[in-house]
């Protein structure tokens, strides 16, 4: 068998499994997801077996890629090709440019001849969304074709399925679609022998670490970053491409933390780095570029200004000049022709455009010459030439023509286009052609100077806009549909600088000089159909632009003639005017304007503010100013409707968008809005059904285990959610009551830092004895890890390990977060779950306790919830957290069905310690620390169970080693009855403070009318008012917790509940202690001094989410 790229990573798993492959960033620059070597590939291994499970797909057949950035594209990849696939990465349309993104997928589709697209499940339901939305059912964008294909959400394909294969190398890889024309990208045929014949010829160092914000779906971003470095031994460090231009520090910052050796981006990038405000000194105070051994730009031509200017202004952070330079390259040679250009040369303008290069040396020519930028040297291999385009013959150094490549680097052809392939990859010389298979046509112009290759402009008429390609004809295609007023045939779009920057100009006819169409609608018409903003429309009059003899528009000659002036404009449309009136008409509308700068929008985001970076008090803040603002436009009802779901769904555009119409149509807007919230939430609502009822059973099947022993004091334990708020009290009643290793997973870099996050979680407690800590010290073991990741984030062996040592499994870590929704919590909740689920069945015989919530139960109005209770229809759920706790449960009760031993604990409201110890900001000790800071309560006669945490804990894990409680559903509530008035009564006496009493409709209003952005309870204000019917609706349920009370009475470790007086002490020195209110209790010498303060804006951050892991 030949090699091939995957045999090639196979071999370097093996010589180096637990080193990290690819690591991917969030907006702030801390780790999301990240694969070993040995991981990835099992996660390879899995997509594998799930396409080729069942025949559904056979050798050969093209699937796309239409992924979110991440990694799961990258394990997409992987998978079609060890499953015998054929990869086709495409653009994922989004909500932005939607219909010349969703033409392009749709043309790729059909021209590969697609099986089907992989996916993840949260795409594909924006996706539907967006086509709903739209209405591109008119636009000619054939939607049917790709709504017929299976979508396969991979996420899930966690089972690893065997199956054998065997790859050729000279088999294809996969296929590459140019950029091309942006309506009909080609297929370029990339093999494994193209990837292996260059890989080490474009990085040229071993180990690599290189950092990529490039899109994964281009061929500089999947073959330079994620492809070439892992067949080198390297590692990856990848972030999206709207975090660089949301935060373009986070390249920087990123390339100093990991020492980066290789980075890569096009002119445009470096060039907006440079912008005034984009990089301040202060951000670049710890910048380190001296790791860098490749800081390449390619992918555009390169302006000589950008280069000189970005190296001057980063040579004192450590940039090396040898270390930046161009290359140039295309997708049909395997991304990379050449490397190394860091010469400038003057040339003189008359002669380029005779076809000569002359270089100018004095003075006196510099006004009649232009700068370009050596593309360096020919990669080793390669055989570049310079040929005259109409005769075939090869030009001497410093005559410009056409460059042509031939070498191992050349791909194979174009898919399905064999014409076009024998034109463009097997011409040949008129003289001699040294190769068989000819010459790569590239269709660049440039010229041989001293041995470096310089690269003028394209034969075609190619416009580029940030690496982006754009054929004139598809513009001016658009421009003529746009508006009936547009004479056929009679539009010119063409490249023009605008303050130094590529930028489109258009020139249009009209048919009559008396009926001039609105430039601007035509500009929006170009940006909407393809995604390219207008810098300048002129309107004129017929028969003013230039033809060739045959009719042909000349688009340089009509370029020249508007540069002069030497049209009669009609009328006009510059983007910098526009913005100008715009600007203007915002004027009545600045307090949205005031949004987008305060979280540096535009108001053209195709993401949602989720995806922008915003945190959960950032959100809450935004939709409470959005629904202020639709109030004021008189759209009341559309701003009780308005919640947090449609926040994190919608993109940032619709959302300004909507604003601009109920400035400009409010009626047409309401009416509008109305429509798409009922048509959302019935599509969302019907959505995370689904997704749910398919999430509620294992997502693997697990092998038979072996019976638990009759014994149940555990030897070795599995903690997860350590540094939560019940964590540290189950450490602290693992270590009193067992003599067991406690082995806790936590994110962290390595394991000192974890024994730091879990000392930090210990003393959050309170003042520990000695004694204790050094049980902690001597006994608990920090396991680097993350719940929201495949394996855990473990290695294998790690995994191994712990599957064969761990006797007990304590499951408490999961996602805390009120408005988030299920696809959100998803991860580390539910997935996460599977995963510890997982482990609990490899290896030893295992006890598995899951610590889940009465939650579960959403806003059931039973009137008793018994333990025996699962909520199995899934009665109203309605929010994330509930939702994906619900979920991880039924995950657990399948496990126990099939033979793992496990219990199920449920607390209702968890309270701080009844010393105030722990660290909990939970929506409970919010709604109460705004009570009592306001002196409101509320008299309805809902059960409040307060349970404090070390109660919690200590029994859950004296219940755990008490025989015969194995398989059994336990709710951790308190003994007895008692409601809001019962607690706030016991404030009173603690502290003198009084209450007035609200029913609870009345509650409500009060709560909004006193509530400020720097109350602790704002962030969840929106919660709690949209939840407030379904509150009073449970005022008579009550929880059942017999089985509780009889495990716990058995234990000689079981604790009653303390009085409820002590449990309302306790919940008020935490606040105390943390500064949430402002009186004090009576107990004064009992609570540590401190100094209470009613903003606590400052005080927590984002006290609202909290990953306990």
């Amino acid at each position: 068998m030949k090699a091939s790229i995957l045999s090639h990573l196979d071999r370097l798993a093996d010589e180096h499994p637990d080193k990290l492959l690819y690591s991917y960033l969030d907006v702030n620059g801390d780790p999301i997801e990240s694969y070993t070597y040995a991981s990835f590939l099992r996660r390879a291994q899995a997509i594998a077996g799930h396409l080729r499970k069942g025949g559904r797909f056979a050798s050969g057949d093209r699937l796309l890629l239409a992924y979110p950035p991440g990694l799961e594209m990258i394990c997409a990849f992987f998978g079609c090709v060890r499953a015998g696939l054929i990869p086709v990465p495409v653009y994922p349309p989004s909500s932005r440019g939607f219909q010349s993104a969703l033409y392009k997928m749709v043309h790729i589709a059909k021209d590969c001849q697609a099986a089907g697209i992989l996916t993840s499940r949260d795409y594909h339901a924006s996706l539907k969304t967006n086509l709903a939305r739209s209405g591109v059912s008119a636009s000619g964008v054939d939607v049917d074709y790709i709504s017929g294909l299976p979508w396969i959400p991979t996420e899930d394909f966690v089972e690893t399925i065997a199956f054998d294969l065997v790859i050729d190398s000279s088999k294809i890889l996969f296929l590459q679609y140019t950029s091309g024309s942006t309506m009909e990208p080609k297929g370029v045929i990339v093999t494994h022998e193209n990837i292996l014949n260059t890989y080490s010829l474009v990085i040229n160092h071993p180990s690599p670490v290189v950092v990529s914000w490039l899109p994964q779906y281009h061929d500089m971003g999947l073959i330079g970053c994620y492809l070439y470095p892992a067949l080198k031994g390297g590692t990856t460090y990848g972030f999206a491409p709207m975090d660089f231009i949301q935060r373009p520090i986070l390249w920087f910052d990123a390339i100093t933390t990991y020492r980066a050796t290789a980075t890569a981006a096009p002119n445009f990038a470096y060039d907006y780095c440079l912008r005034a405000g984009r990089l301040s000194k202060d951000s670049l105070e710890a910048c380190d570029l001296s790791s860098l051994r490749v800081l390449m730009c390619a992918a555009e031509p390169v302006k000589a200004d950008t280069y000189t200017r970005f190296l001057e202004a980063f040579q004192s952070y450590g940039l090396k000049s040898e270390s930046f330079y161009v290359a140039y390259g295309l997708a049909e040679n395997t991304l990379a022709v050449t490397l190394g250009g860091r010469n400038i040369v003057s040339v003189n303008k008359r002669a380029l455009a005779l076809g000569k290069a002359r270089m100018t040396t004095e003075v006196s020519e510099i006004d009649g010459a232009t700068q370009i930028v050596s593309c360096g040297t020919p990669l080793p291999g390669l055989d570049v030439k310079i040929v005259d385009p109409e005769g075939h013959f090869v030009l001497k150094p410093d005559r410009i023509g056409e460059i042509w490549v031939a070498g191992s680097g050349k791909c194979l052809g174009y898919w399905n286009n064999p014409e076009l392939t024998l034109k463009q990859f097997r011409a040949r010389l008129v003289d001699d052609t040294p190769y068989d298979d000819g010459y790569l046509r590239t269709g660049d112009i440039g010229f041989f100077h001293d041995g470096e290759l310089y690269v003028c402009s394209r034969i075609k008429d190619m416009i580029i806009l940030r690496g982006q390609n754009y054929y004139p004809h598809d513009i001016e295609n658009v421009v003529e549909k746009s508006s009936g007023l547009i004479r056929h045939n009679c539009v010119a779009a063409f490249q023009i600088q605008e303050d130094s920057e590529p930028a489109l100009a258009i020139v249009a006819e009209v048919k009559n000089p008396r009926s001039i169409p609105e430039a601007r609608k035509i500009a929006a018409a170009v940006r909407n159909y393809l995604n390219v903003e207008v810098a300048v429309i002129s309107l004129i009059a017929p028969r003013a632009i230039p033809r060739t003899s045959s009719g042909k528009i000349m688009r340089h000659k009509t370029k020249q003639m508007w540069l002069q002036g030497e049209f009669t404009v009609l009328s006009d449309f510059s983007r910098e005017k526009d913005a100008g009136n715009c600007a203007s008409e915002a004027h009545a509308n600045s307090s949205f304007a005031e949004l987008k700068a305060r979280y540096n929008l535009t108001g053209q985001e195709s993401y949602n503010l989720v995806e922008a970076g915003l945190d959960s008090l950032d959100l809450v803040v935004f939709m409470h100013e959005l629904k202020e603002l639709l109030k004021d436009k008189g759209a009341e009802v559309l701003a009780r409707q308005v919640d947090i779901g449609v926040i994190q769904r919608v993109s940032v555009a619709e959302l300004f968008g909507l604003a601009e119409m109920l400035e400009n149509a409010p009626e047409e807007a309401i009416v509008h809005l109305r429509h798409s919230l009922a048509a959302f939430r019935e599509e969302q609502s019907a959505a995370e059904k689904e997704m749910m009822t398919n999430d509620r059973k294992l997502v693997f099947e697990p092998p038979v285990p072996a019976p638990v022993p009759d014994t149940p004091m555990p030897s070795h334990v599995l903690l997860t959610g350590g540094t939560g708020f019940i964590g540290p009290f189950l450490m602290k009643s693992l270590l009193e009551q067992t003599r067991a290793k406690i082995h806790v997973l936590v994110r962290s870099s390595d394991e000192n830092q974890g024994r730091q996050r879990l000392r930090a979680a210990m003393e959050s407690m309170g003042p520990c004895e000695a004694e204790l800590m050094e049980m902690f010290e001597d006994r608990v073991i920090p396991v680097c890890g993350d719940l929201g990741q495949p394996n855990l984030g473990l290695t294998q062996d790690v995994w191994d390990l712990l599957a064969s040592e761990i006797d007990t499994v304590f499951h408490n870590g999961a996602t805390v977060n009120y408005l988030f929704n299920y696809d959100l919590m998803r991860d580390a909740n539910v997935l996460g779950t599977n995963e510890v689920v997982r482990l609990a069945f490899e290896g030893r015989p295992k006890e598995f306790n899951y610590v889940s919530t009465t939650f579960v139960f959403g806003w059931a109005v039973k009137s008793v919830l018994y333990e025996t209770d699962h909520n199995e229809d899934m009665e109203l759920l309605d929010f994330g957290y509930s939702q994906s706790k619900w979920v991880a449960e039924q995950v657990v009760f399948d496990a126990r069905r099939r033979g793992l031993s496990a219990r199920v604990f449920r607390p209702a409201l968890v309270s701080p310690s009844v010393a105030g110890g722990g660290n909990n900001f939970d929506i409970a000790v919010r709604l109460v620390a705004f009570m009592v800071n306001h002196g409101i309560g509320v008299d309805t006669l809902n059960q409040v169970s307060f349970v404090p945490a070390d109660i919690v804990a200590n029994n859950i894990v004296a219940i755990s080693t008490t025989p015969g409680t194995a398989n059994k559903t336990y709710h951790i509530v308190r003994d007895d009855y008692s409601n809001m008035m019962d607690i706030t009564g016991l404030i009173t006496q603690a502290t003198g403070r009084q209450f007035e009493a609200y029913s609870l409709p009345d509650f409500v209003p009060e709560l909004i009318r006193r509530c400020r952005k720097e109350d602790l309870l704002f962030p969840l204000l929106d919660f709690l008012v949209g939840s407030v019917d379904n509150i009073s609706s449970m005022e008579f349920k009550r929880y059942d917790n017999s089985s509780y009370q009889m495990a716990r009475d058995a234990s000689v470790w079981g604790k009653a509940d303390p009085s409820l007086e002590d449990t309302v002490n306790g919940i008020l020195k935490f606040m105390y202690r943390k500064g949430i209110i402002s009186i004090t209790p009576r107990e004064a010498d009992e609570v540590p001094a401190g100094n209470p303060i009613l903003d606590c804006s400052e005080a927590l951050p984002d006290a609202l989410s909290a990953t306990a892991s």
